[in-house]
């Protein structure tokens, strides 16, 4: 394992502290400042797909991990929180890491994104490979991550790794992010996947889930954790899905569909 305190401080983009590995984001006013992390029932935006909208007025903005440095700085620079994605549990085609990927540790395809394929979450590669991907995110200025892909042993994958094996790789990647000070998220999952593992990770992502409750945000609420929710529809949903999110202290947007472009309707 590479030694989180020097990697911290060979990021370009921020500073160390004098106590060691606590990373420290400089903004382009020369203020030096903590990485901010989300906090409950903030306002917030997620955009995977189309030009990036950087003039929505929310507190937290997840946006893929491949996001420029100049224009992470920009978000800063207008009070967000940037929170960034990937998929920790799938090879990525487009991901310009793709070509790392051995094929031993390739499983099945998504169900959903048949141009994906699960990956074992036990093998060396793969992991040095997510560590990589969380070092550049830090150096590019993310104040945190949302790895997709961490309830992969619940899954038809083609590998054989176990619950424990999911947990384990799970609370490895919180330790790497949190080495380099940096937030970390829990996708969906299921309800007992997040008892396991809130106190371990920071917030959670949940989907389309308030006609169960939403479950899996359940152990996050209770910890007085952040969890966000996405909806699919337009305005004409608010009625429906606000009052009820906000009940369960969830942070709801409504979001056209999966494609996850600049579209967006927020809860009042």
């Amino acid at each position: 394992m590479r030694s989180f305190t020097a990697l911290t401080c060979a990021i370009a983009v921020t500073a160390c502290s004098a106590t060691g590995g606590d990373i420290l984001r400089t903004r382009s006013d020369g203020s030096v400042t903590q990485p901010p992390r989300p906090t409950p029932l903030d306002t917030w935006q997620i955009q995977l797909s189309g030009a990036l909208d950087t003039t929505v007025d929310v507190r937290d903005y997840i946006i893929d991990v491949a996001t420029s440095a100049p224009v992470i700085r920009g978000l800063h620079d207008a009070g967000r929180v940037v929170l960034c994605y990937f998929s920790a549990g799938t090879l990525e085609p487009f991901r310009a890491d793709a070509s790392r990927f051995p094929m031993s540790a390739l499983g099945a395809p998504l169900a959903d994104y048949p141009d994906e394929r699960w990956v074992d979450i036990r093998d060396a590669t793969v992991r040095a490979i997510m560590e990589d991907r969380i070092i550049a995110a830090a150096g590019a200025g993310c104040d945190g991550i949302d790895p997709s892909g961490l309830a992969g042993f619940q899954e038809s994958t083609n590998l054989d790794f176990t619950r424990d094996d999911q947990l384990d790789y799970d609370r490895w990647l919180s330790g790497v992010a949190h080495g380099l000070g940096l937030s970390i998220g829990l996708v969906q999952g299921d309800a007992a996947l997040s008892r396991d593992l809130v106190g371990d990770f920071d917030w959670a992502v949940v989907w389309t889930c308030l006609d169960t409750s939403c479950a899996p945000a359940s152990p996050f609420t209770a910890a007085s954790k952040p969890a966000f929710l996405v909806e699919y529809g337009d305005e004409t949903q608010v009625p429906a899905v606000c009052p009820k999110a906000k009940s369960l202290g969830l942070s709801a947007i409504i979001k056209h569909d999966g494609n996850l472009d600049a579209f967006r309707v927020g809860c009042p």
